[in-house]
């Protein structure tokens, strides 16, 4: 019976080592399942992006201008061919006032454009009256007569050295103040609104509505309708009596 025993734990050690051994072989000879390998994270490629260099500033230039060139001046007349439109006008006038000279000095004309249409210029060494005419301009007996007044004024004044002249003429217009304020009032203006006050203009408006015999002045009458009739009787009151 102990031999039998033995026997029996001999044989179930072995079969305990056989059945090991087989394990451990099963074990071994198994293949192992590969798992996937992780896909690699790819790296961010860095592009260097060239620099694109800055504009370089370049100075602005002044565009270059041109120096403004005077209009060229029409060359002035070497005639007096308007001038001589006067002529007419002045025998008329001189014949109602023999104070005039027999001629008058008719300079040369003045440019077309020019800002005026006649022009009187004073009383040359002789006495005789200065007057230019613009040359395109077609004359009338207001501006021919209106002219003739200024010099009539001169020849008057010239004539009656002692008295003002202008002073008799604003008195007989009854014109308000004097015609020494007047002139400083309209000298404090510009343009037409001094060529209306102004006293010598007033003088020459009245003489030629008293040469036409009707019409209106152009300048300030303050509210004094003039009298062409009586007008033409004052100037011709200024004139020294024949010796």
């Amino acid at each position: 019976m102990p031999f039998r025993m033995k026997l029996a734990s001999g044989v179930a050690i072995a079969l305990v080592l056989v059945i090991g051994a087989g394990l451990a072989l099963t074990a071994r000879e198994q293949p192992v399942e590969a798992l996937p390998s992780p896909s690699p994270t790819p790296v961010p490629t860095v592009t260097a992006t060239p620099e694109t260099p800055s504009p370089t500033t370049s100075p602005t230039l002044a565009p270059t201008v041109a120096p403004t060139q005077a209009p060229t001046q029409r060359p002035r007349p070497t005639t007096n061919v308007a001038g001589m439109q006067l002529m007419t006008y002045y025998f008329m006038t001189r014949a109602a006032f023999p104070i005039f000279p027999p001629t008058p000095q008719i300079d040369f004309d003045e440019p077309a454009g020019e800002n005026g249409d006649a022009w009187y210029r004073g009383l040359n060494a002789a006495g005789q009256p200065i007057f230019t005419v613009r040359e395109d301009y077609v004359m009338t007996p207001s501006t021919a007569f209106h002219e003739m007044g200024h010099a009539y004024q001169d020849l008057a004044q010239r004539k009656s050295a002692g008295t003002d002249v202008m002073a008799k003429f604003w008195a007989y217009r009854g014109f308000p103040t004097t015609w020494q304020d007047a002139l400083r009032q309209a000298n404090t203006q510009t343009g037409m609104a001094q060529w209306v006050t102004l006293p010598g203009e007033s003088w020459a408006e009245s003489f030629s509505v008293a040469m036409i015999g009707g019409g209106h002045e152009k300048t300030l009458d303050y509210g004094r309708t003039i009298n062409p009739v009586g007008m033409k009787a004052f100037f011709v009151s200024l004139m020294p009596a024949a010796p």
